[in-house]
């Protein structure tokens, strides 16, 4: 027979309990960095309005109002990707402590000013690819290559959010510019491609758990900021190279 727990053992448990419960607790810790991590995903959600928007009035038509409209809904698209990495980089260094609400649109509104060059890079490549698809979209080679652009295109607006969020936020002048930028990206993805196959499929796999029945909506508001994590942990994991003063991990 095993003996009866002391009173000291007692206390000890009671202690630990009252530790982990209290409002400095791991638990208040814990909560708190979820919470966080759900109001970086909601405004970033909020980015996308004018896709959901576009999606649910209009959707996918081979007309060019379709076609404008759709890639005119993506402008928001690059500078809340930067806005999100710059947000999930803040709850994965300060958890609970992180502003991630005010990171967030505070390096939105940078994102507008700095990176508008790629929002409209992005919006005209969704142009060309749209309509290679209204005219030739019965040909099975032309969905095919036009998916494979859109990843790329996708990897690459990653790689320079990646590589502007390493940069200091609202300086008056950039440490890269456009072109730069593009460049140190290129290069960072050619030498580790399988960082961005990482990215892709952290996509993959998080869009299709929001397809679960009865979980796939509670996903889906956590989802921006569980990938935007994901990303930033496989860049630190894998060791992404970036150049000069973007360097990110040795």
């Amino acid at each position: 027979m095993s003996a009866a727990p002391t009173t000291s053992q007692r206390g000890g448990a009671r202690a630990r309990v009252r530790a982990l419960l209290a409002l400095d607790g791991a638990l208040a810790g814990t909560v708190l960095t979820v919470f966080r991590a759900f109001v970086v995903s909601v405004s970033f959600i909020g980015c996308l309005v004018p896709v959901l928007a576009f999606t649910a009035l209009i959707g996918w038509q081979a007309t060019h109002l379709a076609v404008w409209l759709g890639a005119a809904a993506l402008l928001p698209l690059a500078p809340a990707t930067y806005a999100l990495l710059r947000g999930s980089r803040a709850v994965l260094a300060e958890r609970g402590d992180a502003r991630a609400g005010r990171e967030f649109w505070t390096s939105f509104a940078h994102g507008c000013r700095d990176l508008w060059w790629a929002a409209l890079g992005l919006s005209a490549i969704a142009v060309v690819l749209e309509y290679d698809l209204a005219l030739f979209g019965s040909a099975d080679a032309v969905v095919l290559l036009a998916a494979v652009a859109a990843a790329l295109a996708v990897v690459l607006l990653i790689g320079v959010c990646v590589v502007a969020a390493a940069q200091p936020a609202g300086t008056e002048q950039r440490v890269h510019g456009p072109v730069e930028t593009v460049t140190a990206a290129v290069r960072a993805i050619a030498r580790r491609p399988h960082i961005a196959l990482s990215w892709l499929l952290l996509m993959g796999v998080g869009l299709a758990a929001t397809a679960l029945p009865l979980i796939g909506a509670a996903i889906a508001l956590f989802l921006p900021a569980a990938v935007g994590a994901g990303i930033h942990i496989c860049n630190d994991a894998l060791r992404l190279p970036l150049n000069d003063e973007t360097r990110r991990t040795p």
